[in-house]
């Protein structure tokens, strides 16, 4: 083993051009399952005033938040084009 290899540590797998990161993922799913959890929480609010569609909707809103700061914390997205020089 090279001393750049004990350098870099654990080698990951190489990741395929467009497929998300674990990171990316968990942030795509909390965005999904906020949005659904919210709309399942707004139809129990309209049925009825009731505690359950109001602890409801105020988790999925709290799961929305989650999924919206860990989406924008991923960063500029990297792409072909924005290293290109404009003109």
């Amino acid at each position: 083993m090279s001393a750049r290899q004990q350098d870099e540590g654990p080698r990951r797998p190489a990741r395929r051009r467009g497929q998300p990161t674990a990171t990316e993922d968990r942030a795509r799913r909390a965005l999904g399952g906020g949005g659904l959890l919210l709309v399942a929480g707004l139809a129990l609010v309209g049925v009825g005033p009731s505690d359950a569609g109001m602890a409801l909707t105020v988790l999925a809103l709290v799961v929305l938040v989650y999924g919206i700061h860990s989406f924008g914390r991923l960063g500029p997205e990297h792409d072909e084009r924005a290293r290109l020089p404009s003109r």
